[in-house]
């Protein structure tokens, strides 16, 4: 048994880890445990890894091919709020893709991220005041009350102090003005275990709509609308193709696609070609071979998956309507809009 402070409500308690994880790119470990008053699963221990983990784990971010904003259903659930324009912070902004279409819809735009490269493909898209920053340490220098609304589209859960860097977000809002959040449901169906991006240091937390509404009452904000129970077909259809299928046959297309030892990530030789490489290795060449080929290995999975959907997406559909006739607020993802009281 250890005995903790909760992150999102402070509460002294003790309790046995629930797992533990190792991180793959810096090797730090990590154990999960379960708050016995709010129900916040964290991580311990909780320490930002910064950016340079970030580049590490994602080494071409910058150069990946996204689909279109306005087909983001983070970003049109917010836009459907028909929220009378003013100004709005976009916390974790990456290329400015929301900020565009708020801009579009006459709010007045701020943009901030942790990765320089994100900031600089906002940039070219026209959003003049976005920076790149520790989020303490920016936040710290604005005006007290000089936001309408503050967004927070999959941000909050990589934060290991959550209950901090709300109090920190809502100095910055106006009385009566509105945070949106959204992040994954710690409810969703996993039948084929928990991905790799929802363990620390990548994300420190875990939210059920319970807990988030919890955590926003406790800070002064009233929870206007959360939606917590859309299931999507595709969650658990992707979820067996890259949980199940990928990791047994990646190995083997590794070798047959491009000549590559199974035993090394695809990551490892992003990483490679980002920093100039082991030349000696051929991890170079094999790197910079990945990344002037990602759009074929792109259309080489998708064909794959059509190749098993008609196996796999009859099961995931059936799957999908068992959970949503048998279990409450199951949905993959969780947006909640607040106001501060």
């Amino acid at each position: 048994m250890t005995r903790l402070n909760c992150p999102a409500c402070a509460v002294e308690f003790e309790a046995a880890p629930l797992e533990s994880h190792k991180d793959p790119i810096a090797g730090g470990r990590y154990e999960m445990f379960s708050c016995a008053s709010c129900g916040v699963v964290f991580a311990e221990p909780r320490k930002s890894v910064g950016a340079d983990w970030y580049e590490k784990a994602a080494p071409i971010r910058n150069l990946e091919k996204r689909p279109s904003p306005s087909h983001d259903w983070r970003f049109q659930t917010f836009l459907a709020e028909n929220l009378p324009p003013g100004k709005l912070l976009d916390v974790g902004c990456g290329e400015g893709g929301f900020l565009t279409l708020a801009k579009n819809r006459g709010f007045s735009v701020v943009g901030l991220d942790y990765d320089r490269r994100m900031t600089e493909l906002a940039r070219r898209r026209g959003i003049l005041e976005v920076e790149s920053a520790e989020f303490s340490d920016w936040l710290s220098r604005r005006r007290a009350g000089e936001f309408d609304c503050i967004t927070l589209f999959d941000v909050l859960e990589h934060h290991p102090e959550p209950a901090r860097f709300l109090d920190e977000l809502k100095r910055l809002l106006k009385p009566g003005g509105l945070i949106a959040i959204t992040l994954p449901n710690t409810l969703r169906p996993l039948p084929w275990g928990r991905e790799e991006h929802d363990y620390p240091p990548h994300h420190f937390t875990r939210w059920s709509s319970k807990s988030m509404r919890t955590f926003l009452e406790n800070h002064g904000f009233r929870v206007v609308h959360q939606i917590s129970s859309h299931l999507k077909i595709s969650y658990l259809y992707n979820q067996f193709f890259f949980c199940v299928l990928m990791p047994k046959l990646l190995p083997s297309l590794k070798r047959a696609l491009f000549g590559m030892s199974g035993s090394r990530t695809i990551s490892e030789l992003y990483q490679d070609a980002a920093v100039g490489g082991v030349k000696n290795s051929g991890g170079y060449g094999i790197a910079r071979k990945l990344l002037s080929q990602k759009l074929r290995r792109q259309q080489l999975v998708n064909a794959f998956k059509a190749l098993c959907s008609p196996v796999v997406f009859p099961a995931a559909v059936g799957m999908t309507f068992y959970y949503l006739l048998t279990r409450h607020d199951c949905g993959d993802w969780l947006y909640t809009l607040a106001r501060l009281e």
